[in-house]
């Protein structure tokens, strides 16, 4: 919501105003709608000092309304800065990497039930953060762990991690941890053959034992983990699931609904023949004026 959430995207090819259409449906009344904007506007101004409030806290005066409409059918409404800026002449927010999405792409709330994420490559590895952490428990913290599965990855002495904002090939940005001393110009490590065989065995018998319903499932994690096996277990993984890809949906229209703030009409301009009459009536007026003094001034007897 902020002046940088309406920034124009890269795309420069698109036609704007292109999903103009009727969205169905019906807009919140007007007082709700500035009622949340005023609320969001207040969080912004807490969050940044007041000479940068310019740049990143919109005034609801100069906020447009529109309902957009997204491919799963759901609708949702959106501004922008003036009447002239369509929805998609912006990019939004990812609500959990505080990233922003590909053109085009709006994030649904809508609980459309469980999906399985997607795995996408990773194209860039964008910044880190290290993290301190303290020693492990010495008994692990999940009911589903065993001891003897904790004692080997327990880390008993405090410790450091990197965590990794990585951009995806969808376009989205996740998290990746790494150990802190690795860059993306190392590459990922990866096991010798004789582990690798081993990891494969192992995963493999536990899918097989379990009536093929082991952990995980058929399915995106599953291919996932073979993928990692014929690729010797790369450390860190070359890809990761993106949890966007399952809440984020294309816009498929837009449709006005009107100022944020109702704008004052303007004063009704006044018409030129209007106004060469009234000062023909006025000029008239003066001129009769100009004769009824002369006339006294001859004739002061009759004054």
């Amino acid at each position: 919501m902020s002046a940088a959430e309406t920034a124009p995207v890269d795309d420069q090819t698109r036609e704007s105003g292109r999903l103009l259409k009727r969205v169905p449906g019906r807009a919140r009344p007007q007082k709700q709608a500035l009622r949340e904007f005023e609320k969001a506007v207040a969080e912004l101004r807490q969050r940044y000092q007041p000479v940068f409030w310019p740049l990143f806290v919109p005034e609801p005066k100069d906020m447009f309304r529109w309902r957009v409409e997204l491919e799963c059918g759901c609708t949702h409404e959106v501004h922008t800065h003036g009447e002239d800026k369509y929805p998609d002449d912006r990019r939004y927010l990812d609500l959990i990497s505080q990233c922003r999405l590909p053109s085009g792409e709006f994030w649904c709330t809508t609980d459309h039930g469980p999906a399985a994420k997607p795995y996408r490559d990773i194209v860039e590895w964008v910044d880190r953060k290290i993290t301190e952490f303290p020693a492990d428990a010495e008994e692990p913290d999940y009911d589903w762990m065993d001891a003897e599965t904790w004692a080997k990855i327990r880390k008993p002495r405090p410790h450091s991690s990197a965590f990794w904002k990585v951009k995806l090939d969808c376009g989205h940005h996740e998290q990746v941890c790494t150990d802190v001393d690795w860059k993306p110009e190392d590459g990922p490590k990866i096991v010798s053959e004789e582990r690798v065989a081993e990891i494969r065995r192992d995963f493999e018998e536990s899918w097989a034992t379990e009536g093929n319903i082991g952990w995980p499932h058929d399915g995106p994690e599953r291919d996932h983990i073979r993928k990692m096996i014929d690729l010797r277990w790369p450390r860190p993984e070359p890809e990761r699931d993106c949890f966007a890809c399952t809440n984020v949906r294309r816009i498929t229209g837009y449709q006005r609904i009107g100022w944020l703030v109702s704008k004052t009409p303007p004063a009704p301009a006044s018409s030129p023949n209007l106004d060469r009459k009234k000062i023909a009536a006025r000029l008239a007026a003066a001129e009769a004026e100009v004769q009824r003094l002369r006339k006294q001034l001859d004739n002061p007897d009759n004054a």
